[in-house]
């Protein structure tokens, strides 16, 4: 079972230093960050995403029976940090740009035929997330069996004190906040999110908690992240 952990980032210069700081710290296996075609399709006047939306045009023509609203996983492409905070900001920061952009997206979507997302920005129930979702967050911790003695002390300490049982072997997930179509366009009004960013987690909930604090401080963050167990 996956618990969300509220992080106090509402600013987009918060939101950048939370997701570098939580695809770098010591304890991260994997980084998968993912964005839709449809976001590449709106941000194309953005050299960074402007061969995407080319590359995918292309494949348009060739696969005429390509379902673009299907769950297809290659309707997704791989990406770099450096480009999800550059398609966060180009949403997020208010100006005749991001409206426009904002209208690329739905337009995009608008292709798909599938129903647009009604939710509340935020506020979609984690157990029936929209489709499509449009930008993931995705790490992957060291299982507990693979951390050090010494460069990982403090999860291994915040375990032990808690006596947690604990899945050795089983790596620990986490993602970010649901991204559909509401977030993006009318997520962040005034350029900051107007709820605190949640991040969620599987395994030993005290492993999870003392990386996230860590993340946070790393981060910069006003306060350390509240937990189920701080509720």
């Amino acid at each position: 079972m996956m618990l969300a952990w509220s992080f106090s980032a509402r600013s987009l210069d918060e939101i950048e230093r939370l997701l570098r700081a939580l695809g770098k710290h010591r304890y991260v296996r994997e980084v998968d960050h993912r964005l839709h075609w449809t976001v590449d399709r709106a941000l194309s006047d953005l050299p960074p995403f402007a061969r995407h939306a080319e590359s995918f045009a292309a494949r348009r023509r060739v696969e005429p029976g390509l379902e673009i609203g299907s769950r297809d996983p290659s309707l997704w492409r791989p990406a770099t940090i450096d480009e999800i905070v550059a398609a966060l900001r180009a949403f997020w920061t208010p100006g005749s740009d991001a409206e426009r952009r904002k209208e690329a997206l739905l337009a995009a979507l608008a292709e798909t035929g599938l129903p647009a997302a009604k939710h509340r920005p935020f506020a979609c129930p984690p157990e029936s997330p929209p489709h499509p979702e449009l930008v993931m967050l995705d790490w992957v911790l060291l299982p507990v069996d693979e951390l050090d003695a010494d460069r990982h002390r403090g999860a291994l300490e915040a375990m032990e004190e808690a006596g947690e049982e604990v899945a050795p072997s089983t790596p620990v997930y986490q993602e970010g906040p649901i991204l559909a179509a509401p977030e993006l366009c009318d997520g962040a009004p005034g350029g900051e999110v107007e709820d605190d960013f949640l991040v969620w987690s599987d395994g030993p909930y005290s492993y999870s908690d003392y990386v996230f604090r860590g993340a946070a401080k790393a981060a910069k963050l006003s306060e350390p992240p509240v937990g189920y167990e701080d509720l």
